[in-house]
């Protein structure tokens, strides 16, 4: 299962697998697995409600080092104050379907798990 890399700006702040996902409208989702840095922008990710971050640009970047989707197309929702650790996932939105097939080997004709759920502590 492909892991994929989460950035805000240059700094790695945690990976994600997007084990969801909906294949027409090329959206992945999946659970976020904060690194260190995450420290640094959680505080405006659980500030913007899931909407745009003020001054911070959030990437995914594939395994072999590619961003999955344009500017603009990645969101974090962080629940983990109220749920816990578990509770933040990233959105990844309009990624292009030669890039979602490559990515995610599926023929879903709408939202469904792609993958399974991997195990917390990877």
């Amino acid at each position: 299962m492909p892991r994929f890399e989460v950035l805000a700006g240059a700094a790695c702040i945690g990976h994600t697998w997007l084990e969801h996902g909906d294949a027409p409208i090329g959206v992945a989702a999946g659970r976020f697995v904060p690194a260190p840095a995450y420290a640094a922008v959680q505080p405006a990710v659980l500030a913007s409600a899931g909407g745009p971050l003020p001054g911070v640009v959030l990437r995914v970047l594939a395994p072999d080092g590619s961003e999955l989707a344009g500017d603009g197309s990645v969101q974090i929702v962080d629940y983990s104050p109220e749920l816990g650790d578990d509770a933040i996932e990233v959105h990844v939105i309009g990624i292009e379907p030669d890039r979602y097939v490559q990515w995610f080997n599926t023929q879903a004709t709408g939202f469904q798990d792609t993958q399974p759920v991997p195990p917390r502590r990877i």
